[in-house]
C-alpha cells in the first residue's frame, strides 16, 4: 500500500544531482556535521558568505541566539567565539566541509556538492519549522 503524502517532494530532482569534484563527504561525516546546532547555523551563514571572518561569523550567531532568546549576557559573545574557534570549525574543516585558518581567524566554505547544499538548506529550513512549533506550543 503507497502512503500519501501532503507537501513538497523533497527529493524531487535527486537522480539529476551530481558530485563533480566538489566536496561530498559520507553521509555519516554530513550528518554528524549537521547533528550541531552551531554547526548547522555555520554551514547556513557561509552558504550565504562563504568567506567571513571568525568575529563576523561570532556576531551573526550571538545576533541570531538574542533574537530567539532574548538579551545575551556579557560573555556570550566571547563564549561563542571559543566554541567555534575550538571545537566546531576545526570539526568542519577536518570534514572537508570548511578552510579554517586560526591564525589569520578566517573561515571559508569549500565548493560543496550540489546534495551538501541542499542537506545544510533542508537543516536549516527544519529546524525553523521546530522552533516555531515548539513557540506555538509554549
Amino acid at each position: 500500500m503507497e502512503r500519501e503524502r501532503d507537501g513538497p517532494d523533497l527529493l524531487s530532482g535527486v537522480d539529476s544531482w551530481e558530485l563533480g569534484d566538489d566536496v561530498a563527504p559520507p553521509p555519516s561525516q554530513l550528518f554528524k556535521a549537521l547533528a550541531g546546532t552551531r554547526r548547522c547555523h555555520v554551514l547556513s551563514i557561509l552558504l550565504d558568505r562563504p568567506n567571513i571572518s571568525v568575529d563576523e561569523l561570532t556576531d551573526i550567531i550571538v545576533g541570531w541566539q538574542t533574537t530567539i532568546d532574548g538579551p545575551s549576557g556579557p560573555d556570550e559573545w566571547a563564549q561563542v567565539k571559543i566554541e567555534l574557534v575550538h571545537a566546531h570549525l576545526p570539526l568542519l574543516d577536518d570534514m572537508g566541509l570548511v578552510a579554517f585558518d586560526d591564525r589569520e581567524s578566517e573561515v571559508h566554505l569549500e565548493s560543496l556538492a550540489d546534495p551538501v547544499e541542499h542537506a545544510i538548506r533542508f537543516a536549516e529550513q527544519y529546524e525553523r519549522v521546530l522552533d516555531r512549533s515548539d513557540r506555538q506550543t509554549e
